[in-house]
């Protein structure tokens, strides 16, 4: 079985074009014919925070494992009208930590996700999550 993680966010575009290019690889046109030879999971990760006003805001006090945005959601439709069934998972941390985490503890095969547009100043000054994934990650990674 092999087996792909698509880390959605709370974009649709960007896990719409993950999506699409997992689809393109299984299926007729594909270089993997049988669906039944792939496991997708489509990972979520509720980044950490904490905030201070008034009071102080915590990212566990507002994380629920079971509330999805829809961008995650509409994922996992796209891949289920094209014949594959995912397993939708929601994690609470650091993104790119929770990915590699994630990824190989399944173990996964690949991992594809969709970058950000960002200059080079803005990904030196905020991080850039697919650039961490790509460096840290034992597994194969597609960006889109």
């Amino acid at each position: 079985m092999y087996q792909i993680v698509i880390p959605v966010d709370s974009e649709q575009d960007r896990g719409t074009k993950a999506a699409q290019h997992v689809i393109d690889l299984v299926g007729e046109d594909g270089p993997i014919d049988d669906p039944d030879t792939v496991a997708v999971s489509v990972l979520n990760v509720f980044k950490e925070f904490e905030a201070r006003d008034e009071g102080i805001a915590r990212s566990e006090d507002l994380y629920d494992e079971n509330e999805f945005p829809d961008a995650a959601l509409d994922v996992r439709d796209e891949l289920m009208a094209a014949g594959i069934e995912p397993d939708l998972v929601r994690r609470h941390g650091d993104p790119a930590a929770e990915i590699i985490e994630y990824a190989n503890e399944l173990p996964a095969d690949a991992i594809v996700l969709a970058g950000r547009k960002r200059s080079a100043v803005g990904k030196a000054v905020f991080g850039s999550v697919t650039q961490d994934v790509i460096l840290n990650a034992d597994q194969a990674v597609t960006v889109v």
